[in-house]
């Protein structure tokens, strides 16, 4: 099982020595050159194995029974139209070199309440060298700024492994060369145009017409159309040989840029029995036989036909079977692009009641800019431990914890708020654990990160080392009718769950992931999750790839600059596969399976330009405990914006966010601190669109010990003579 595992913290992406070049070729070919150099191999000592780092690598390949070895990927993203006519990656300045020891094994794919098998390398099944080739690479069509473009991703392996004496080939430098024919597509709009299309179930179209005026008041060209509309030909030529690729070419044509309109959003509205759905056929082992939805199915439309240098349709039935996105499936593998080429985004709607109610979340959250509110920048962090196995996760990791822990680095700046086993929030009893998350998010949040396990209408976890016992307490799981329970009103929070089939619409129509959405008075504006059975790493790996690397991604692309639901959810799946070759059954699932609920043109940030970095706090150095002390900070914003600030104190806890106060206008704030020790303060500020600065520089400051001590006249007397005795016993 082939996988690519990201470095995050002892690989160090350098990029000193890297450089690309254009230049003509006859024919009108150009070539792109890239040069990368891996100029440093470590070893990492585990006990009986070693891991192998190179600096300049940034990801590690992963395939089940195989050492884990450094890996470097780098996309090239090119017009689109242009044809390709070659690529390689060429290794330069090798270098042979014996190992110590034997090489540590890639993690192994679990999934909830399966049993770890050994994950030890076994040499009669490597290849030698291994891998047996240098690189690999996908070419694949998709958005790029939310145009459409060529994509090609490079895997280039610097350490190779030979099993039969154990010894390595390491490649110093590599070339990356393309050779292509640049675009002759010339840009030009047509007739008619809607960035959304919102296909529908009929009986829904009345109460979807709200959003027509709300999203045109928000220059989102917008047209709704009927699922009848489209299968009797009322736009586009009907093609396809069942409904859902009969929706799957409307989209197709809607999307193409002179003969349609344009679209780059599309919103599918109803149940799995409303509109059409596309099951697919994808064997991670011997024994799989789940089918499961894919909305992805209704995005990639496009394909390069790498042989005859041409854009296709992207049927996802290749082999013309019948059988959809097969993978190692009974009856055969597909070739699937998996690039989204349009944002798709469903509203699982039962009824007009819930189709009504998720209308009116999207209108009143877009109106109130909720991505500028104070409460937006609070989030809610559900976790405990995921997976528990002694031998292959002797540290006692807590999967969970660890995933919120890493979100919580991606989205520095909101003020976490932690539902977690270890500190006891989601295993006491009173408060219980489900009123807590409750309580939490009613307050107000603008995410929920949820890491653990689910089933289509539940989240759960474990405490510590404890397999025989789920939380959260009372009855050891997080229902979907707790989200019916949540009174948050219009403080509505983005959910992204790391768990298996809680998005599982094709089974339960009131499944996990929807419920946020059709929960009325409270609940979500979207969710993010598995429609099927998601695979996960044991241990620290958990964050490295499969359902929690993909719902990590997801939070990265918000905050790489990703405005809508639909360009956090295009850009995940390709920033995914930029990292992932999607090379077996459990990159593949992990991809087709990630499916958004909500609107992929909901406005979740803006652009604007953030305010300068705040000033150092200034203030008091040291104090006393329970004593307020009082601090002063300010900034600058470049747009003039009134700015608000946030100060963290060091000791867990924040102040409110604090303004607005114009540009340059000093802000103060006060705390208390309860106990003895070092602190430091932080300041970050936000403008009134909702654009974090970064944290200021920190003031350090003490809560020094009181002393109380009576000084006898002979005790005095010492310290004059031997004054050293001071400092010894901290007088």
């Amino acid at each position: 099982m082939r996988k690519i595992l990201p470095i995050s913290i002892v690989v160090i992406l350098v990029l000193t020595g890297l450089g690309a070049v254009a230049t003509p070729q006859e024919q009108n070919f150009e070539i792109k050159k890239i040069n990368v150099a891996f100029s440093k191999l470590t070893y990492e000592d585990e006990s009986d194995y070693i891991t192998i780092n190179v600096e300049g690598a940034n990801n590690f390949l992963i395939e089940e029974g195989k050492p884990l070895l450094p890996m470097y990927a780098q996309q090239i993203i090119l017009p689109f139209g242009t044809k390709i006519k070659s690529i390689k990656v060429t290794p330069k300045n090798i270098v042979e070199k014996n190992l110590p020891k034997d090489i540590t094994s890639s993690p192994i794919a679990m999934i909830a309440g399966s049993q770890v098998q050994t994950n030890s390398v076994k040499t009669s099944e490597i290849s030698d060298p291994y891998p047996n080739n240098w690189y690999d690479y996908d070419i694949r069509v998709g958005l790029e700024n939310n145009e459409r473009a060529l994509i090609i991703d490079t895997y280039f392996y610097p350490v190779s492994y030979h099993s039969k004496d154990n010894t390595i080939s390491w490649a110093k430098q590599a070339e990356i060369t393309v050779e292509y024919e640049p675009s002759q597509v010339v840009s030009s709009a047509s007739d008619e145009e809607y960035n959304l299309i919102i296909l529908t179930a009929d009986e829904y179209y009345d109460e979807l017409n709200p959003l027509i005026a709300h999203k045109t008041s928000r220059n989102i060209s917008t047209k709704i159309v009927k699922l009848s509309e489209i299968l009797n030909g009322a736009y586009f030529p009907v093609m396809g040989d069942d409904d859902a690729e009969k929706v799957k070419y409307f989209i197709y044509h809607a999307a193409d840029e002179i003969e349609g309109w344009n679209t780059k959003n599309v919103m599918l509205v109803g149940n799995k029995d409303q509109f059409p759905i596309r099951e697919t056929h994808v064997k991670v082992s011997s024994d799989d036989k789940e089918v499961f939805a894919s909305d992805l199915y209704f995005a990639d439309i496009l394909m390069y036909n790498e042989e005859t240098e041409e854009y296709e349709f992207c049927s996802w039935d290749s082999n013309d079977n019948g059988v959809y996105a097969e993978y190692k499936w009974d009856t055969g593998t597909d070739t699937m692009d998996l690039e989204p080429d349009v944002a798709v985004g469903r509203l699982a709607a039962n009824d007009e009641e819930e189709t009504t109610t998720v209308v009116n979340k999207i209108i009143n959250y877009e109106n109130m800019e909720a991505y500028t509110q104070n409460w937006f920048f609070d989030m809610v962090y559900c976790g405990g431990d995921s997976f528990i196995d002694e031998d292959h996760d002797p540290n006692g990791v807590l999967e969970g914890e660890y995933v919120n822990e890493h979100v919580m680095g991606i989205m520095d700046g909101f003020i976490p708020k932690k539902m977690w086993v270890s500190n006891n929030v989601l295993t006491r009893n009173v408060p219980t654990g489900v009123s807590s998350i409750n309580e939490a998010i009613s307050e107000g949040c603008g995410f929920v990160d949820m890491s653990g396990h689910g089933n289509t209408d539940v989240w759960a976890t474990h405490p510590p080392e404890n397999a025989g016992k789920w939380v959260p307490t009372p009855f050891g799981q997080y229902h979907s009718t707790n989200i019916g329970e949540l009174t948050n009103g219009d403080k509505l929070p983005v959910v992204i769950t790391g768990a298996c089939s809680v998005s599982k619409f094709s089974k339960d129509k009131t499944c996990f992931s929807w419920t946020w959405l059709s929960t009325n008075g409270g609940g979500g504006i979207g969710s993010f999750g598995a429609t099927g059975l998601g695979y996960a790493y044991i241990s620290t790996h958990v964050i490295s790839g499969l359902v929690e690397g993909i719902a990590i991604e997801t939070f990265a692309q918000y905050k790489e600059g990703a405005i809508t639901l639909g360009e956090m959810w295009t850009r995940a799946l390709n920033g995914y596969m930029k990292d992932h070759r999607i090379s077996d059954g459990g990159e593949y699932k992990t991809v087709l399976e990630w499916e958004l609920f909500g609107d992929p043109t909901l406005s979740i940030s803006d652009q604007s330009t953030a305010p300068e970095k705040p000033q150092k706090p200034s203030g008091p150095t040291s104090g006393k405990p329970e004593v307020e002390l009082t601090y002063t900070s300010s900034t600058t914003d470049a747009d003039d914006d009134e700015v608000y600030y946030l100060f963290e104190w060091g000791d867990g806890e924040f102040s409110e966010w604090i303004g607005p106060k114009n540009s340059g206008e000093q802000v103060t704030a006060s705390h208390t601190w309860t106990s003895e020790g070092n602190f430091s303060i932080r300041v970050k500020a936000k403008d009134d669109h909702g654009i974090l600065s970064e944290w200021s520089d920190p003031l350090s400051i003490s809560m020094p010990k009181n002393k109380s001590i009576i000084y006898r006249p002979f005790l005095s007397r010492i310290f004059e003579l031997f004054p050293f005795l001071k400092e010894i016993f901290n007088f």
